[in-house]
Protein backbone atom coordinates (compact mmCIF):
# COMPACT_ATOMS: atom_id res chain seq x y z
CA UNK A 1 0.00 0.00 0.00
CA UNK A 2 2.83 2.39 0.82
CA UNK A 3 4.51 1.80 -2.58
CA UNK A 4 1.21 2.28 -4.39
CA UNK A 5 0.69 5.53 -2.51
CA UNK A 6 4.11 6.82 -3.63
CA UNK A 7 3.42 5.91 -7.26
CA UNK A 8 0.07 7.65 -7.08
CA UNK A 9 1.69 10.79 -5.64
CA UNK A 10 4.32 10.79 -8.40
CA UNK A 11 1.56 10.55 -11.01
CA UNK A 12 -0.21 13.54 -9.50
CA UNK A 13 3.02 15.56 -9.45
CA UNK A 14 3.77 14.62 -13.08
CA UNK A 15 0.29 15.61 -14.22
CA UNK A 16 0.57 18.91 -12.32
CA UNK A 17 3.95 19.67 -13.91
CA UNK A 18 2.64 18.75 -17.35
CA UNK A 19 -0.34 21.05 -16.86
CA UNK A 20 1.98 23.87 -15.79
CA UNK A 21 4.13 23.47 -18.91
CA UNK A 22 1.08 23.41 -21.17
CA UNK A 23 -0.27 26.49 -19.44
CA UNK A 24 3.07 28.28 -19.89
CA UNK A 25 3.17 27.41 -23.59
CA UNK A 26 -0.41 28.56 -23.97
CA UNK A 27 0.37 31.87 -22.26
CA UNK A 28 3.46 32.42 -24.39
CA UNK A 29 1.41 31.85 -27.52
CA UNK A 30 -0.76 34.79 -26.46
CA UNK A 31 2.18 37.20 -26.16
CA UNK A 32 2.05 40.09 -28.65
CA UNK A 33 3.41 39.42 -32.11
CA UNK A 34 3.86 41.75 -35.06
CA UNK A 35 0.64 40.51 -36.60
CA UNK A 36 -1.64 41.27 -33.65
CA UNK A 37 -0.19 44.58 -32.45
CA UNK A 38 -2.09 47.81 -33.06
CA UNK A 39 1.14 49.81 -33.00
CA UNK A 40 4.06 47.77 -34.40
CA UNK A 41 7.26 49.82 -34.43
CA UNK A 42 8.96 49.90 -37.82
CA UNK A 43 12.72 49.50 -37.43
CA UNK A 44 14.89 52.53 -38.09
CA UNK A 45 16.79 50.60 -40.79
CA UNK A 46 20.14 51.80 -39.42
CA UNK A 47 22.67 49.18 -40.49
CA UNK A 48 26.06 50.66 -39.52
CA UNK A 49 27.60 51.23 -36.09
CA UNK A 50 29.33 54.45 -35.01
CA UNK A 51 31.50 55.77 -32.21
CA UNK A 52 31.69 59.48 -31.38
CA UNK A 53 33.65 60.20 -34.56
CA UNK A 54 33.14 57.74 -37.35
CA UNK A 55 31.55 54.61 -38.70
CA UNK A 56 33.04 51.52 -37.03
CA UNK A 57 32.79 47.76 -37.14
CA UNK A 58 30.05 46.42 -34.87
CA UNK A 59 31.46 46.50 -31.31
CA UNK A 60 31.69 43.24 -29.42
CA UNK A 61 29.59 42.63 -26.32
CA UNK A 62 31.35 44.30 -23.41
CA UNK A 63 33.22 46.74 -25.65
CA UNK A 64 32.65 50.49 -25.79
CA UNK A 65 29.65 51.52 -27.92
CA UNK A 66 28.13 48.03 -27.90
CA UNK A 67 24.32 47.89 -27.95
CA UNK A 68 23.58 50.65 -30.44
CA UNK A 69 20.79 50.78 -32.99
CA UNK A 70 22.32 48.66 -35.77
CA UNK A 71 22.99 45.83 -33.30
CA UNK A 72 19.29 45.31 -32.55
CA UNK A 73 16.83 44.85 -35.41
CA UNK A 74 13.05 44.82 -35.24
CA UNK A 75 10.40 44.97 -37.94
CA UNK A 76 12.33 45.65 -41.14
CA UNK A 77 10.65 48.38 -43.25
CA UNK A 78 8.52 46.98 -46.07
CA UNK A 79 6.60 49.08 -48.58
CA UNK A 80 4.53 48.41 -51.67
CA UNK A 81 4.26 50.95 -54.47
CA UNK A 82 0.74 50.46 -55.74
CA UNK A 83 1.49 52.34 -58.95
CA UNK A 84 -1.30 54.85 -58.40
CA UNK A 85 0.38 57.44 -56.20
CA UNK A 86 -0.27 55.36 -53.07
CA UNK A 87 2.36 53.59 -50.92
CA UNK A 88 1.34 50.81 -48.53
CA UNK A 89 3.38 50.26 -45.38
CA UNK A 90 3.26 46.49 -44.99
CA UNK A 91 4.22 46.66 -41.30
CA UNK A 92 1.74 49.25 -40.04
CA UNK A 93 -1.03 48.78 -42.60
CA UNK A 94 -1.07 52.53 -43.23
CA UNK A 95 -1.35 53.86 -46.78
CA UNK A 96 0.40 57.08 -47.78
CA UNK A 97 0.35 59.54 -50.64
CA UNK A 98 3.61 59.08 -52.48
CA UNK A 99 3.89 62.83 -53.08
CA UNK A 100 3.65 65.78 -50.78
CA UNK A 101 1.17 68.56 -51.48
CA UNK A 102 2.36 70.85 -54.26
CA UNK A 103 1.91 73.90 -52.07
CA UNK A 104 2.77 74.74 -48.49
CA UNK A 105 -0.22 75.83 -46.43
CA UNK A 106 -1.13 76.87 -42.89
CA UNK A 107 -2.11 74.12 -40.46
CA UNK A 108 -5.69 75.33 -40.48
CA UNK A 109 -5.96 74.36 -44.18
CA UNK A 110 -4.13 71.02 -43.95
CA UNK A 111 -7.07 68.88 -42.83
CA UNK A 112 -9.33 70.48 -45.44
CA UNK A 113 -6.73 69.64 -48.07
CA UNK A 114 -6.82 65.97 -47.01
CA UNK A 115 -10.62 65.93 -46.90
CA UNK A 116 -10.86 67.04 -50.53
CA UNK A 117 -7.97 64.91 -51.80
CA UNK A 118 -8.51 62.05 -54.24
CA UNK A 119 -5.45 59.88 -54.87
CA UNK A 120 -5.40 56.31 -56.10
CA UNK A 121 -9.19 56.43 -56.27
CA UNK A 122 -9.42 56.95 -52.48
CA UNK A 123 -11.18 59.89 -50.88
CA UNK A 124 -10.77 59.00 -47.17
CA UNK A 125 -7.39 60.67 -46.69
CA UNK A 126 -6.57 62.39 -43.40
CA UNK A 127 -3.81 64.44 -41.81
CA UNK A 128 -1.43 62.00 -40.05
CA UNK A 129 -0.63 62.10 -36.37
CA UNK A 130 2.97 62.78 -35.42
CA UNK A 131 3.44 59.09 -34.54
CA UNK A 132 2.02 57.95 -37.88
CA UNK A 133 4.25 60.32 -39.85
CA UNK A 134 7.29 59.39 -37.76
CA UNK A 135 6.77 55.72 -38.63
CA UNK A 136 8.09 56.22 -42.19
CA UNK A 137 11.39 57.79 -41.08
CA UNK A 138 14.40 55.91 -42.44
CA UNK A 139 17.70 56.21 -40.55
CA UNK A 140 19.87 54.12 -42.87
CA UNK A 141 21.80 57.13 -44.13
CA UNK A 142 19.75 60.28 -43.71
CA UNK A 143 19.57 63.57 -45.57
CA UNK A 144 16.74 62.92 -46.40
CA UNK A 145 15.30 60.66 -43.71
CA UNK A 146 12.77 58.84 -45.87
CA UNK A 147 13.15 56.06 -48.43
CA UNK A 148 13.05 58.10 -51.63
CA UNK A 149 12.29 54.99 -53.69
CA UNK A 150 8.79 55.25 -52.24
CA UNK A 151 8.30 58.74 -50.80
CA UNK A 152 8.80 61.77 -53.02
CA UNK A 153 10.05 65.16 -51.87
CA UNK A 154 9.15 68.65 -52.99
CA UNK A 155 11.12 71.86 -53.36
CA UNK A 156 11.49 75.02 -55.32
CA UNK A 157 15.09 74.00 -56.01
CA UNK A 158 16.72 76.45 -53.61
CA UNK A 159 16.09 75.14 -50.11
CA UNK A 160 16.40 71.43 -49.38
CA UNK A 161 15.67 71.92 -45.71
CA UNK A 162 12.11 73.12 -46.32
CA UNK A 163 10.56 69.64 -46.28
CA UNK A 164 8.30 70.21 -43.29
CA UNK A 165 5.09 68.17 -43.25
CA UNK A 166 2.18 68.94 -40.95
CA UNK A 167 0.84 66.46 -38.43
CA UNK A 168 -2.59 66.58 -36.80
CA UNK A 169 -1.08 67.25 -33.35
CA UNK A 170 -1.28 70.83 -32.15
CA UNK A 171 1.34 71.98 -29.65
CA UNK A 172 -0.72 72.88 -26.58
CA UNK A 173 2.01 73.37 -23.97
CA UNK A 174 2.08 77.00 -22.87
CA UNK A 175 5.04 78.85 -21.40
CA UNK A 176 5.79 82.49 -20.72
CA UNK A 177 9.11 81.86 -22.43
CA UNK A 178 8.42 80.91 -26.04
CA UNK A 179 10.59 81.28 -29.10
CA UNK A 180 8.90 83.20 -31.91
CA UNK A 181 8.39 80.06 -34.00
CA UNK A 182 5.83 78.98 -31.37
CA UNK A 183 3.82 82.19 -31.59
CA UNK A 184 0.27 81.84 -32.86
CA UNK A 185 -1.09 78.28 -32.98
CA UNK A 186 1.89 75.95 -33.46
CA UNK A 187 1.52 72.31 -34.45
CA UNK A 188 4.04 69.51 -34.82
CA UNK A 189 5.86 68.98 -38.08
CA UNK A 190 8.19 66.24 -39.26
CA UNK A 191 11.04 67.23 -41.54
CA UNK A 192 11.93 64.81 -44.34
CA UNK A 193 15.30 66.45 -44.95
CA UNK A 194 16.74 67.08 -41.46
CA UNK A 195 14.65 64.40 -39.74
CA UNK A 196 13.40 66.48 -36.82
CA UNK A 197 10.06 66.57 -35.04
CA UNK A 198 9.23 70.01 -33.73
CA UNK A 199 6.42 72.46 -33.12
CA UNK A 200 6.07 75.35 -35.54
CA UNK A 201 3.61 77.80 -37.01
CA UNK A 202 3.68 79.18 -40.57
CA UNK A 203 3.06 77.27 -43.81
CA UNK A 204 4.13 73.64 -44.37
CA UNK A 205 3.50 70.79 -46.80
CA UNK A 206 1.17 67.81 -46.32
CA UNK A 207 1.61 64.06 -46.81
CA UNK A 208 -1.78 62.40 -46.33
CA UNK A 209 -2.50 58.98 -44.79
CA UNK A 210 -5.39 56.52 -44.64
CA UNK A 211 -6.20 53.28 -42.78
CA UNK A 212 -5.38 51.82 -39.31
CA UNK A 213 -6.72 54.58 -37.08
CA UNK A 214 -5.40 52.68 -34.02
CA UNK A 215 -1.78 53.21 -35.02
CA UNK A 216 0.16 55.29 -32.50
CA UNK A 217 -2.28 54.66 -29.63
CA UNK A 218 -0.48 53.25 -26.58
CA UNK A 219 -1.89 50.64 -24.21
CA UNK A 220 0.26 50.88 -21.08
CA UNK A 221 0.13 48.42 -18.19
CA UNK A 222 2.01 48.96 -14.92
CA UNK A 223 3.45 45.56 -14.03
CA UNK A 224 4.03 46.54 -10.38
CA UNK A 225 7.75 45.75 -10.56
CA UNK A 226 9.16 49.07 -11.84
CA UNK A 227 8.38 48.05 -15.44
CA UNK A 228 5.70 49.24 -17.86
CA UNK A 229 4.42 47.14 -20.76
CA UNK A 230 2.90 48.75 -23.83
CA UNK A 231 0.54 46.11 -25.20
CA UNK A 232 0.13 48.15 -28.38
CA UNK A 233 3.82 47.94 -29.33
CA UNK A 234 4.91 44.81 -27.45
CA UNK A 235 7.69 46.78 -25.72
CA UNK A 236 8.51 46.75 -21.99
CA UNK A 237 9.93 49.94 -20.46
CA UNK A 238 11.69 50.90 -17.25
CA UNK A 239 9.27 52.90 -15.12
CA UNK A 240 12.14 55.10 -13.85
CA UNK A 241 14.87 56.83 -15.77
CA UNK A 242 18.51 56.56 -14.67
CA UNK A 243 18.37 59.77 -12.62
CA UNK A 244 21.39 61.54 -14.09
CA UNK A 245 22.63 63.01 -17.36
CA UNK A 246 25.45 61.03 -19.00
CA UNK A 247 27.09 60.97 -22.42
CA UNK A 248 26.10 58.59 -25.21
CA UNK A 249 28.83 56.00 -24.69
CA UNK A 250 27.93 55.79 -20.99
CA UNK A 251 24.22 55.55 -21.86
CA UNK A 252 24.86 52.48 -24.03
CA UNK A 253 26.94 50.86 -21.27
CA UNK A 254 24.33 51.65 -18.61
CA UNK A 255 21.63 49.96 -20.68
CA UNK A 256 23.68 46.85 -21.43
CA UNK A 257 24.58 46.35 -17.75
CA UNK A 258 21.16 47.05 -16.27
CA UNK A 259 19.06 44.58 -14.28
CA UNK A 260 15.48 45.60 -13.50
CA UNK A 261 12.73 43.28 -12.22
CA UNK A 262 15.05 40.35 -12.84
CA UNK A 263 15.45 41.13 -16.54
CA UNK A 264 18.99 41.55 -17.89
CA UNK A 265 18.21 42.07 -21.59
CA UNK A 266 17.56 45.81 -21.40
CA UNK A 267 18.82 48.02 -24.20
CA UNK A 268 18.98 51.70 -25.11
CA UNK A 269 15.88 52.26 -27.28
CA UNK A 270 16.23 53.32 -30.90
CA UNK A 271 14.67 56.67 -31.70
CA UNK A 272 11.47 55.20 -33.14
CA UNK A 273 10.94 53.06 -30.04
CA UNK A 274 11.68 56.03 -27.78
CA UNK A 275 9.33 58.36 -29.65
CA UNK A 276 6.54 55.79 -29.32
CA UNK A 277 6.10 56.67 -25.62
CA UNK A 278 6.01 60.44 -26.16
CA UNK A 279 2.71 62.04 -25.20
CA UNK A 280 1.42 64.64 -27.69
CA UNK A 281 -1.93 65.21 -25.99
CA UNK A 282 -0.84 68.59 -24.65
CA UNK A 283 0.19 67.56 -21.16
CA UNK A 284 3.58 68.53 -19.74
CA UNK A 285 5.96 66.74 -19.64
CA UNK A 286 5.52 64.98 -22.98
CA UNK A 287 5.38 61.55 -21.34
CA UNK A 288 2.53 59.95 -19.37
CA UNK A 289 3.46 60.45 -15.71
CA UNK A 290 0.70 58.04 -14.68
CA UNK A 291 3.10 55.32 -15.77
CA UNK A 292 6.56 56.89 -16.13
CA UNK A 293 8.66 58.60 -13.48
CA UNK A 294 10.84 61.40 -14.84
CA UNK A 295 13.73 63.20 -13.16
CA UNK A 296 12.67 66.78 -12.40
CA UNK A 297 15.04 69.55 -13.49
CA UNK A 298 15.23 73.35 -13.42
CA UNK A 299 15.99 75.10 -16.70
CA UNK A 300 17.86 78.37 -17.13
CA UNK A 301 14.61 80.33 -16.80
CA UNK A 302 13.93 78.70 -13.43
CA UNK A 303 11.03 76.63 -14.75
CA UNK A 304 10.39 73.04 -13.70
CA UNK A 305 11.65 71.01 -16.62
CA UNK A 306 12.33 67.42 -17.65
CA UNK A 307 15.13 65.56 -19.43
CA UNK A 308 16.15 64.83 -22.95
CA UNK A 309 16.52 61.07 -23.39
CA UNK A 310 19.23 59.41 -25.45
CA UNK A 311 18.35 56.94 -28.18
CA UNK A 312 20.72 54.33 -29.61
CA UNK A 313 20.31 55.84 -33.09
CA UNK A 314 23.10 57.87 -34.66
CA UNK A 315 22.91 60.73 -37.09
CA UNK A 316 25.90 59.79 -39.26
CA UNK A 317 27.16 63.21 -40.25
CA UNK A 318 30.75 62.17 -40.93
CA UNK A 319 32.16 64.65 -43.42
CA UNK A 320 35.76 65.42 -42.61
CA UNK A 321 36.51 69.02 -41.73
CA UNK A 322 39.60 71.13 -42.30
CA UNK A 323 42.09 72.05 -39.62
CA UNK A 324 43.39 75.58 -39.26
CA UNK A 325 46.89 75.06 -40.64
CA UNK A 326 46.10 76.86 -43.87
CA UNK A 327 47.69 74.12 -45.95
CA UNK A 328 46.38 72.88 -49.27
CA UNK A 329 42.91 71.37 -49.31
CA UNK A 330 44.35 68.26 -50.93
CA UNK A 331 46.92 67.64 -48.22
CA UNK A 332 45.92 64.66 -46.12
CA UNK A 333 47.03 66.32 -42.91
CA UNK A 334 44.48 69.13 -43.32
CA UNK A 335 41.65 66.69 -42.69
CA UNK A 336 40.45 65.51 -39.31
CA UNK A 337 37.86 62.81 -38.64
CA UNK A 338 34.24 63.81 -38.83
CA UNK A 339 31.82 63.03 -36.05
CA UNK A 340 28.36 61.67 -35.48
CA UNK A 341 25.41 62.91 -33.52
CA UNK A 342 22.79 60.82 -31.71
CA UNK A 343 19.04 61.36 -31.73
CA UNK A 344 17.27 62.42 -28.55
CA UNK A 345 13.69 62.95 -27.37
CA UNK A 346 12.74 66.04 -25.38
CA UNK A 347 10.33 65.19 -22.56
CA UNK A 348 10.43 68.81 -21.36
CA UNK A 349 10.90 72.15 -23.09
CA UNK A 350 13.26 72.02 -26.04
CA UNK A 351 14.91 75.39 -25.51
CA UNK A 352 17.11 77.75 -27.49
CA UNK A 353 20.30 79.33 -26.18
CA UNK A 354 18.32 81.95 -24.28
CA UNK A 355 16.18 79.32 -22.55
CA UNK A 356 13.02 79.94 -24.58
CA UNK A 357 10.91 76.96 -25.66
CA UNK A 358 11.98 76.46 -29.26
CA UNK A 359 11.04 73.06 -30.66
CA UNK A 360 8.46 72.07 -28.03
CA UNK A 361 8.08 69.27 -25.50
CA UNK A 362 7.98 66.03 -27.50
CA UNK A 363 10.48 67.29 -30.07
CA UNK A 364 13.01 64.88 -31.56
CA UNK A 365 16.39 66.42 -32.38
CA UNK A 366 20.04 65.33 -32.22
CA UNK A 367 23.04 66.27 -30.13
CA UNK A 368 26.81 65.77 -30.10
CA UNK A 369 27.72 62.52 -28.35
CA UNK A 370 30.63 63.76 -26.24
CA UNK A 371 32.50 66.92 -25.33
CA UNK A 372 35.67 65.63 -26.97
CA UNK A 373 34.02 66.04 -30.39
CA UNK A 374 32.44 69.43 -29.74
CA UNK A 375 32.06 71.74 -32.72
CA UNK A 376 32.32 74.67 -30.25
CA UNK A 377 29.08 76.11 -31.55
CA UNK A 378 27.77 76.74 -28.04
CA UNK A 379 24.54 74.88 -28.78
CA UNK A 380 25.55 71.39 -27.65
CA UNK A 381 24.54 69.68 -24.40
CA UNK A 382 26.42 66.31 -24.50
CA UNK A 383 24.75 64.80 -21.42
CA UNK A 384 21.23 63.35 -21.30
CA UNK A 385 19.15 60.85 -19.34
CA UNK A 386 18.31 57.23 -20.14
CA UNK A 387 15.09 55.22 -20.20
CA UNK A 388 15.45 51.52 -20.95
CA UNK A 389 13.48 49.16 -23.17
CA UNK A 390 13.36 45.42 -23.82
CA UNK A 391 11.33 42.88 -25.81
CA UNK A 392 9.31 43.93 -28.85
CA UNK A 393 10.07 41.37 -31.58
CA UNK A 394 13.70 42.54 -31.65
CA UNK A 395 16.71 40.34 -32.31
CA UNK A 396 20.42 40.93 -31.83
CA UNK A 397 22.33 41.75 -35.01
CA UNK A 398 25.88 42.45 -33.74
CA UNK A 399 27.36 43.02 -37.20
CA UNK A 400 24.58 45.30 -38.38
CA UNK A 401 23.44 45.33 -42.00
CA UNK A 402 25.43 47.49 -44.46
CA UNK A 403 22.93 46.72 -47.22
CA UNK A 404 20.48 49.25 -45.73
CA UNK A 405 22.59 52.04 -47.22
CA UNK A 406 21.94 52.67 -50.91
CA UNK A 407 25.23 54.01 -52.21
CA UNK A 408 23.73 55.06 -55.54
CA UNK A 409 20.58 56.59 -54.09
CA UNK A 410 19.10 59.30 -56.29
CA UNK A 411 17.41 62.18 -54.46
CA UNK A 412 15.39 64.56 -56.62
CA UNK A 413 13.29 67.57 -55.72
CA UNK A 414 10.14 68.01 -57.82
CA UNK A 415 9.20 71.65 -57.99
CA UNK A 416 6.64 72.82 -55.48
CA UNK A 417 4.94 76.08 -54.59
CA UNK A 418 6.31 77.82 -51.53
CA UNK A 419 5.26 80.96 -49.73
CA UNK A 420 7.18 83.80 -48.18
CA UNK A 421 10.52 84.55 -49.87
CA UNK A 422 10.87 81.03 -51.20
CA UNK A 423 10.25 79.29 -47.89
CA UNK A 424 7.21 77.30 -46.76
CA UNK A 425 7.35 78.79 -43.27
CA UNK A 426 6.19 82.27 -44.13
CA UNK A 427 6.95 84.60 -41.28
CA UNK A 428 9.31 82.13 -39.63
CA UNK A 429 13.00 81.33 -39.94
CA UNK A 430 14.27 78.45 -42.09
CA UNK A 431 14.93 75.03 -40.66
CA UNK A 432 18.61 74.19 -40.32
CA UNK A 433 18.92 73.04 -36.73
CA UNK A 434 21.78 70.88 -35.53
CA UNK A 435 21.46 70.22 -31.81
CA UNK A 436 18.62 70.50 -29.30
CA UNK A 437 19.14 74.20 -28.66
CA UNK A 438 19.85 75.46 -32.15
CA UNK A 439 17.61 78.35 -33.01
CA UNK A 440 15.88 77.04 -36.10
CA UNK A 441 18.29 78.64 -38.48
CA UNK A 442 20.35 80.25 -39.57
CA UNK A 443 18.48 82.88 -41.54
CA UNK A 444 21.18 83.88 -44.03
CA UNK A 445 19.62 87.25 -44.97
CA UNK A 446 21.42 89.15 -42.15
CA UNK A 447 24.68 87.69 -43.48
CA UNK A 448 23.86 88.91 -46.98
CA UNK A 449 23.23 92.38 -45.57
CA UNK A 450 26.51 92.37 -43.63
CA UNK A 451 28.54 91.22 -46.65
CA UNK A 452 27.19 94.14 -48.68
CA UNK A 453 28.85 96.49 -46.16
CA UNK A 454 32.22 94.99 -47.11
CA UNK A 455 31.42 95.04 -50.84
CA UNK A 456 30.62 91.34 -51.24
CA UNK A 457 27.34 90.53 -52.98
CA UNK A 458 25.92 87.00 -52.77
CA UNK A 459 22.41 85.56 -52.54
CA UNK A 460 21.15 83.91 -49.36
CA UNK A 461 21.19 80.53 -51.13
CA UNK A 462 24.80 81.03 -52.27
CA UNK A 463 25.85 82.07 -48.79
CA UNK A 464 24.20 78.97 -47.34
CA UNK A 465 26.24 76.77 -49.67
CA UNK A 466 29.46 78.61 -48.76
CA UNK A 467 28.91 78.35 -45.00
CA UNK A 468 27.73 74.73 -45.38
CA UNK A 469 27.43 72.47 -42.34
CA UNK A 470 26.51 71.28 -39.90
CA UNK A 471 28.85 71.67 -38.10
CA UNK A 472 29.42 75.42 -38.18
CA UNK A 473 32.81 76.23 -39.74
CA UNK A 474 35.60 78.12 -38.02
CA UNK A 475 36.47 81.57 -39.33
CA UNK A 476 39.60 80.13 -40.98
CA UNK A 477 37.58 77.43 -42.73
CA UNK A 478 35.05 80.01 -43.86
CA UNK A 479 37.83 82.06 -45.48
CA UNK A 480 38.80 78.90 -47.40
CA UNK A 481 35.18 78.27 -48.40
CA UNK A 482 34.87 81.79 -49.81
CA UNK A 483 38.18 81.39 -51.65
CA UNK A 484 36.81 78.30 -53.39
CA UNK A 485 34.14 80.60 -54.80
CA UNK A 486 36.77 83.16 -55.81
CA UNK A 487 35.70 85.60 -53.10
CA UNK A 488 38.26 87.20 -50.79
CA UNK A 489 37.37 87.75 -47.14
CA UNK A 490 39.58 88.25 -44.11
CA UNK A 491 39.42 86.02 -41.05
CA UNK A 492 38.13 88.94 -38.97
CA UNK A 493 35.37 89.54 -41.51
CA UNK A 494 34.54 85.83 -41.56
CA UNK A 495 34.23 85.83 -37.77
CA UNK A 496 31.96 88.87 -37.95
CA UNK A 497 29.81 87.01 -40.46
CA UNK A 498 29.58 83.98 -38.18
CA UNK A 499 28.62 86.26 -35.29
CA UNK A 500 25.97 87.92 -37.46
CA UNK A 501 24.55 84.51 -38.34
CA UNK A 502 24.81 83.45 -34.67
CA UNK A 503 27.09 80.57 -35.64
CA UNK A 504 29.58 81.07 -32.83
Amino acid sequence: MKLAHIKSLKSIIFIALLYSVLLLVSCKSELPTTTNLNYPIVDTNQGFSYNNYNQIEGPKEGDAFYGQDAQYTGNIPSYTDNGNGVITDNITGLEWTQSLSEAAMPWSDASKYCDTLTTGGYTDWRLPTVKELWSIRDFSQGWPWVDTDYFYLVSDGSEQRQHHSWTSNKYLVKSEYQNRQLEGEPSFIVNDWTGHIKAMSGNRFVRAVRGNTSYGVNNFVDNGDETITDKATGLMWSKNDNGEAINWEAALAYAENATIAGYTDWRLPNIKELQSIADYSGDFPAMDTTYFNLTKLKNMKGQTDYPFYWSSTSNPYIEAYHNESGESDTAENTLKPGYTYAWILSAGYCVDREGNDLHGAGAVVFDTKSEDVSDHSGIEVFYHHVRLVRDGNVKKTPEGDPSTVKKNRVVTFPEGIVNGEGRPGQGGPPDGERGPEHGNGPDFSPGVTYLKTINITVSAEKLASIVAGPPAPSATTLVTNFAKNEIEITEAQAQKLLDTLQLR
